[in-house]
């Protein structure tokens, strides 16, 4: 079980969800061929990425909201992880070397490729991101700790809060660098 202090965690999910958004920039300025051209055959596009990004956090966010709204405040100064939530936290983040754990994706959370707009789907992840950053700030007061939330098998399986926002950053993190990896296999050789 990690250890932290709650004002470190929540500062440093803040700025890593600052830079997952920032990080979206550079796709805005691709064109709708290249945020749809999937790197080779079962490999998704940029789009595709951004879209199954949308999809979970459109869950995730309102699962949470749905908790946090309503938890009265009990701000603790230390944060101690679950081992379940670190178990979930090491399988989505990337290493270091930005290799991850191999994980397929539930057919609910993968999106229609053929009803895609890319560009619509960078956007989308954008005011995700802000909805993020807003629940950030919002728990400043609340106990990471004791506010559950539901996050697989219909609910029977709850991650802590602070456990549930580390995974949401860490996984968009996981795919803003397979978004990257699509986007360099796709420049032009010169």
């Amino acid at each position: 079980m990690a250890v932290f202090s709650r004002h470190g965690l929540i500062t440093e999910l803040l700025d890593r969800t600052e830079l997952l958004k920032a990080s979206t920039h550079p796709f805005l300025r691709l064109t709708d061929e290249q945020l749809l051209s999937r790197p080779g055959p079962g490999k998704w596009s940029i789009a595709e990425i951004y879209g199954h990004l949308n999809l979970c956090m459109d869950q995730h966010i309102r699962r949470i909201l749905s908790r946090i709204t309503l938890a009265p405040d009990r701000p603790l100064d230390v944060y101690r992880s679950s081992w379940l939530g670190d178990w979930f936290y090491w399988r989505i983040k990337p290493r270091p070397d930005g290799s991850v754990f191999k994980l397929k994706a539930l057919q609910a959370n993968c999106p229609d490729a053929e009803s895609l707009d890319g560009r619509e789907e960078l956007v989308a992840f954008q005011r995700h991101c802000d909805a993020l950053d807003d629940i950030l700030r919002h728990v400043w007061t609340k106990d990471l700790r004791r506010i559950r939330i539901p996050f697989a098998l219909n609910g029977m399986v709850q991650l802590q809060l602070g456990d549930m926002l580390r995974f949401v950053v860490a996984h968009g993190e996981r795919h803003l660098l397979q978004a990257q990896r699509v986007w360099a296999s796709n420049l032009p050789v010169i």
